[in-house]
């Protein structure tokens, strides 16, 4: 005991310049609620001197213990009054047994802490491991939401586990290629991102309780020593810190993460002396005061020989507690912790009240992330219920960074198969990838392709427009698929076309001619129509693609709904689902509203009939036939993004629904997205392309596609597809018919297709 005590009036000697802080601790007010302050009263009324310093202290809890030693230990630390427990390696069920015996022999409630980077995969080897945080470094800024849900995920296995401190994430930024413990545990170089990726994980865990823990203060991203091994050098200006090494704990702070860790450093330009865990100027000056973290402040591990090499026999406890620190994280022998700062707080009073300002805060963090879930029935998460979660975050990652996306388009790009491009991708109900690439056109000077650049969607104005407008006015009662087009069509009847029905012109099985130049005869919309009325049939009405079944549907739909078909469309959906770059005739909208912009939209064929700009057509649809009846027709004519197309067939992914909207009935999508001719060897389906019977890499779409799944391609390198089987929505948006459509390298290079391939593959990962 003497010789304990003599080490203790030692270190104080030795730490005497550190009174001055302790009484500035002393001095600060704490806020809590009334709850929490009354909760934390009357813990702190029970705990002796002794009780209150082992409250700052997470213990390591051994490794491979049998019941017997689990409960010795339990009695052990529970003896002591340790304020929590850490978990580093075993399976999930033994330590969920281990908490439940640690938990019901505290005599205050434990914070159970793991370090969990990566999820509980990281210590126990039957939970999921996510990849590491440099994988998610490579997302694209509209997709953090990605590590969000991660962060969300690893906070709810924690939860239901009765964990209530993870020490992540790491918000290092990765700066030295050398740095031997960081690595692949940052998410990157870039501060912004790093700063942006850490908050989103941080945010993700707290909205399920549980605390986050922003490490390592003030910055471990550039070192080259394992601070396990010895103590890290680092030799930055204050600037370069400030700008640098603190700027993502800066925002983390700002956004509300409410735990950070500090490391174990020699940082040079704030404490010469001191390793920064130790150091009252990092801790309470810098990270306290300066930055303003109100927050629960951990050291790492003080058993890590960073410390232990200098500070031993409880002196690095001490040392901590005297830094500003809040929680004594692995001290390598409670007992001695314990005795040496009991030791000091009974030579001076200031040290005493430090103790009781942290172990208040210690309840205080306890009260918000214990006590509400000291009832709950702690368990290990089902398989089940956190696999597919855990698996569909992933999914989104891979399809989100997998580089081979980004080289098929770039290599399309060189090969002037199209000059841009937009591609989204739905999964499950949500937009994981939407990217922009490329120019408008191949010139140097032309504006680059946005996400919001709008396309002629060619053909796909038949699903995206025509065939959802017949859809509802069958749920509206109005038509039937076996009614007669001439029904509705009086110039059809005494035709060889009277008898055609909705649902063969829908399946291109009503034995109408695949394509007509009918724009050379007339550019009226009404002679063009009844020029199809006297058009000859096929010999027999086997599946031939064409046009005209869905000029005469458009009419259709215009004359038993009293509007045209854009204004049909835009009503009943557009409008409602919020899509405010899917219309046609971009360029002139009306009411007064002089439309888009040609930087906004993708220019198609160069025409030296139209000669719209620079002999380009751009903003009027591409489809000669379409135009000649005023820019608005069942087969093309509609713009769009590709972010909006994925979202109307999200709809129909849905069963009809949207946002808590019903747009159409579910028995209708269902009709309409089977074939009804496969008999007659026809795979389309109403309106909708369907897989081939025998599926093929050179194919309209890519093998792995399903038979449940269905879509359509159009003329100016235009591609939807949707595979309910695996809860899927692709688009692919180009203008590869610019500035000549007679080569089509883009069908020839398979680049729509071979993307789609990697997105299946992607997420059945």
């Amino acid at each position: 005991m003497k010789r304990i005590a003599t080490a203790a009036i030692a270190a104080i000697m030795v730490l005497s310049t550190l009174n001055t802080q302790a009484q500035h601790f002393s001095k600060r007010g704490l806020t809590f609620r009334d709850p929490e302050t009354n909760w934390v009263d009357s813990v702190m009324q029970t705990l002796s001197l002794e009780q209150r310093i082992a409250q700052l202290m997470v213990v390591r809890v051994p490794l491979n213990m049998d019941d017997k030693q689990t409960r010795a230990f339990s009695e052990t630390m529970n003896g002591y009054g340790v304020g929590g427990v850490c978990f580093f390696v075993g399976s999930a069920d033994r330590q969920v047994s281990q908490t439940k015996r640690l938990q019901r022999d505290a005599k205050v409630p434990l914070l159970v802490c793991i370090d969990g980077e990566w999820g509980l995969g990281m210590r126990l080897k039957d939970m999921y491991s996510f990849p590491k945080n440099d994988r998610f470094g490579h997302l694209s800024p509209d997709q953090d939401s990605i590590v969000y849900r991660m962060g969300q995920e690893i906070g709810r296995q924690c939860r239901e586990m009765g964990i209530h401190v993870n020490f992540a994430p790491v918000v290092d930024i990765n700066s030295n290629p050398k740095n031997p413990v960081i690595g692949v545990r940052s998410f990157g170089v870039d501060r912004e991102r790093v700063s942006q990726l850490g908050i989103m994980y941080a945010l993700g865990q707290q909205s399920q309780g549980v605390l986050a823990t922003a490490k390592h203060f003030p910055g471990h991203g550039d070192t080259e020593t394992d601070s396990h091994l010895e103590l890290p050098v680092i030799n930055h200006s204050r600037a370069y810190i400030d700008t640098i090494d603190t700027y993502p704990f800066r925002r983390l702070i700002e956004a509300g993460v409410e735990g950070v860790m500090v490391a174990h450093l020699q940082v040079n330009a704030l404490d010469p002396e001191r390793p920064s865990s130790l150091s009252p100027a990092v801790v309470d000056g810098l990270l306290r005061r300066e930055m303003g973290f109100n927050g629960l402040i951990v050291t790492d591990g003080l058993d890590m020989k960073g410390v232990t090499n200098t500070y031993g026999d409880g002196r690095g406890e001490l040392a901590a507690l005297l830094a500003g620190n809040d929680i004594l994280l692995l001290p390598p022998d409670v007992p001695k912790g314990i005795e040496m700062i009991k030791q000091a707080a009974t030579y001076n009073d200031s040290i005493r009240e430090l103790v009781d300002y942290h172990c208040r805060r210690v309840l205080g963090a306890k009260f918000r992330h214990v006590v509400p879930y000291l009832k709950d029935n702690i368990h290990v998460p089902a398989e089940k219920d956190y696999l597919t979660t855990c698996n569909d975050i992933v999914s989104d990652l891979n399809i989100n960074i997998d580089p081979r996306i980004d080289s098929l388009v770039q290599h399309a790009i060189d090969a002037h198969a199209t000059p841009g491009c937009q591609i989204a991708v739905m999964h499950k109900g949500r937009l994981v990838l939407n990217r922009a690439y490329g120019q408008l056109t191949y010139d140097s000077g032309s504006a680059e392709v946005t996400t919001s650049t709008l396309y002629d969607v060619a053909s796909l104005t038949k699903v995206c427009a025509t065939t959802l407008a017949v859809m509802k006015l069958i749920d509206q009662g109005k038509i039937s698929l076996g009614d007669r087009l001439s029904r509705y069509l009086p110039y059809l009847k005494d035709t060889d076309k009277e008898r055609i029905t909705i649902k063969e012109a829908l399946s291109h099985c009503a034995g109408l001619k695949a394509y007509d130049a009918l724009w050379q005869q007339t550019t009226n919309r009404d002679s063009i129509l009844l020029l199809i009325a006297q058009s000859s049939l096929n010999a027999d009405k086997s599946y031939c693609y064409s046009d005209f079944g869905f000029m005469l549907l458009a009419d259709m739909v215009e004359r038993v709904s009293g509007m045209s078909l854009d204004t049909y469309v835009s009503r009943y959906f557009y409008q409602p689902m919020g899509l405010q770059n899917t219309l046609f005739n971009p360029m002139k909208t009306g009411d007064g509203d002089e439309g888009y912009i040609r930087a906004e939209i993708a220019p198609t064929e160069q025409d030296s009939l139209r000669q719209e700009h620079l002999g380009f057509i751009w903003g009027s649809v591409h489809d000669p036939n379409a135009y000649a009846m005023g820019g608005v027709s069942g087969h093309a004519g509609l713009f769009s993004t590709a972010a909006e197309v994925a979202r109307l067939m999200q709809m129909l992914l849905n069963g009809g629904e949207l946002d808590g909207r019903r747009y159409l009935n579910r028995k209708t999508i269902e009709t309409f997205t089977s074939r009804h001719f496969e008999k007659q060897g026809n795979r389309r389906a109403l309106g909708f392309d369907k897989q081939l019977f025998a599926p093929s890499p050179n194919g309209q779409v890519c093998p792995e596609a399903t038979q449940a799944s269905y879509g359509h391609t159009g003329f100016t390198g235009t591609m939807v597809w949707v595979d309910p089987e695996y809860d899927l929505v692709y688009v692919f948006l180009s203008n590869r018919v610019h500035p000549s459509a007679s080569t089509n390298k883009l069908a020839q290079m398979n680049t729509r297709t071979e993307i789609q391939s990697i997105i299946y593959n992607d997420i059945r990962k």
